[in-house]
């Protein structure tokens, strides 16, 4: 782990599109002025790209946020139910949605300190780490360019096939993550399979064609 340049948090029960995470890394770590090796063709990355040039990056955290909300404190009704001294505050602050978040090795080993000084740490972990952890130290989650969806594997599949046409004029941000059977309580691995074959179809040339 400490060698990661970056880190990518997410559920066992979802399936990334680990090739459209290797293009974003790589478009990262390329010139933002140099437009001929950016690989990303149908999003905006400049908010990316001005969190991790920045001089403090070692504040980038991207994921699909929370904004602020109430703990739960009716003990009957939610399996997140929360105690006044678990959490006295009234808000939680804004954090990172389970589904996925982005860091870099830089917040990872600030949120890693900060976290250690804490002896009581609060047992949700996206709110601790994505949010109440950044918050102390001064920044928050800001927003992933690309979209998740959390539904039937068929749907996710036509969604990946329309977002990764090329197109000069993109409407939608690419799929970067979708739920599978195992998501909803159902052993359906073959939802993994599923997925795979159909981005190594979608890339196939592409990766090739940057590869070479």
């Amino acid at each position: 782990m400490p060698q990661c340049i970056d880190n990518l948090q997410l559920k066992d029960d979802l399936f990334v599109n680990s090739l459209l995470i290797h293009e974003l890394i790589r478009e990262l770590k390329t010139d933002s002025n140099n437009v001929q090796n950016r690989y990303l063709y149908n999003i905006s990355l400049n908010s990316l790209f001005l969190a991790q040039t920045a001089s403090e990056a070692s504040k980038f955290l991207f994921g699909w946020a929370y904004q602020p909300g109430r703990p739960e404190r009716n003990l009957n009704i939610s399996q997140y139910y929360v105690t006044y001294e678990e959490y006295p505050r009234e808000l939680y602050p804004r954090y990172c949605s389970g589904f996925g978040y982005l860091m870099n090795s830089k917040t990872r080993d600030l949120l890693t300190t900060e976290g250690f000084k804490i002896e009581h740490p609060f047992r949700f972990s996206d709110i601790f780490i994505t949010g109440i952890l950044p918050e102390t130290l001064n920044f928050v989650c800001e927003t992933l360019p690309f979209t998740f969806y959390q539904g039937s594997t068929d749907e996710c599949l036509k969604l990946i096939r329309k977002s990764n046409t090329i197109d000069s004029l993109p409407s939608n941000p690419p799929v970067i993550i979708c739920s599978t059977g195992r998501h909803i309580g159902q052993n359906s691995f073959s939802d993994y399979h599923r997925i795979w074959t159909t981005l190594k179809y979608i890339y196939a040339d592409r990766l090739h064609t940057v590869n070479n």
